[in-house]
């Protein structure tokens, strides 16, 4: 009798994993992504108390047909973007342009959030921003 459900067992599995590979055959293949980022991630690593840093996210048009930013959403108020205005034509670059006010000291890591055509991108950056730099004649206060 085991050896009965055993091969029942053995035989719905095996039917089952022929009846997926047949079926796969027939579907659509989901696309990839029509545009490629450089990177999605940049480490500024140390910055200056109180300067303004900047990065430029680069992305390329895979596609056959123009496409073009529709939104670009910074994570917080701290952070400052503008990307490149107007269609993408197939095979050339654009960019997304991101500035950071680094008034707060510490570790920071942000968001940037791109829709390109129908696509949403999450772009991040980080770093640490070191604390603020002391007159060395200051004496502290007693």
């Amino acid at each position: 009798m085991k050896s009965f459900l055993v091969f029942i067992s053995l035989s719905l599995v095996f039917l089952g994993s022929a009846f997926a590979q047949g079926s796969r055959g027939q579907e659509p293949e989901k696309p990839g992504s029509s545009i490629t980022f450089k990177e999605m991630v940049y480490n500024f690593k140390e910055v200056e108390y109180g300067t303004d840093v900047s990065h430029s996210f680069f992305f390329t048009n895979n596609s056959n047909s123009p496409i073009s930013v529709k939104d670009v959403r910074p994570s917080c108020g701290c952070t400052t973007t503008d990307y490149t205005k107007g269609p993408i034509m197939p095979g050339k670059s654009g960019s997304v342009s991101i500035k950071y006010d680094s008034s707060r000291k510490g570790y920071f890591a942000k968001n940037v959030t791109v829709i390109i055509g129908d696509e949403t991108f999450v772009l991040t950056f980080l770093g640490t921003v070191k604390p603020e730099k002391t007159d060395d004649n200051t004496q502290p206060q007693k």
